[in-house]
């Protein structure tokens, strides 16, 4: 048997859980609940779907979750750029849609939003607390009005880049173009 096949069979020093080590990240304590966004953490996160018990507010630690933290410090994680005169013009359409994404990407997983929307230039840009929301983003507004993403993930700090361009060619152009590739 090869080398590598051994190494990635062995099991030996590594936890049966798969959290962190005990140092490595600050431990939230299990009932507590963020005074921002309501969400509760129970199971190792930050959940909104459970069903509070009476009583279960008496011994709560009331602290800011960390998509809360974020937003208060304008931290963000992913970042999707929305490029071109088309993006400006629908702006409303573009915000409706990108904050439909971002509901429903709460609704089960509150630590995914979005921090800010701004206009930038001719263009467009949306902060979010995480690089998937981002990704997501960036997909469904290809899928909605066409055009093309690119994505870079920065190698210092895992954050997304997103940018999105509508190209405002015909459809015989786009379909010309998809020919080719």
């Amino acid at each position: 048997m090869p080398k590598d096949r051994m190494r990635q069979l062995s099991r030996r020093g590594t936890r049966s859980e798969k959290s962190p080590a005990a140092g490595v990240r600050r431990r939230t304590p299990r009932t507590t609940a963020c005074h921002g966004c309501g969400a509760l953490f129970a199971r190792k996160t930050w959940r909104r779907d459970h069903k509070v018990k009476t009583g279960l507010y008496d011994g709560v630690i009331w602290r800011p979750c960390p998509a809360c933290r974020q937003s208060e410090e304008g931290t963000a994680f992913g970042k999707v750029v929305l490029k071109g005169a088309w993006a400006a013009a629908n702006e409303d359409l573009i915000r409706r849609r990108i904050e439909n994404v971002a509901a429903r990407a709460e609704f089960t997983q509150p630590q995914r939003r979005i921090v800010s929307f701004d206009r930038v230039g001719r263009g467009l840009e949306v902060l979010t607390t995480s690089q998937k929301l981002a990704h997501r983003m960036a997909r469904e507004l290809e899928k909605a009005f066409g055009g093309r993403a690119t994505y870079a993930w920065s190698s210092n700090d895992g954050s997304l880049r997103a940018v999105w361009s509508h190209d405002p060619g015909t459809p015989a152009k786009r379909a010309a173009a998809s020919a080719r590739h």
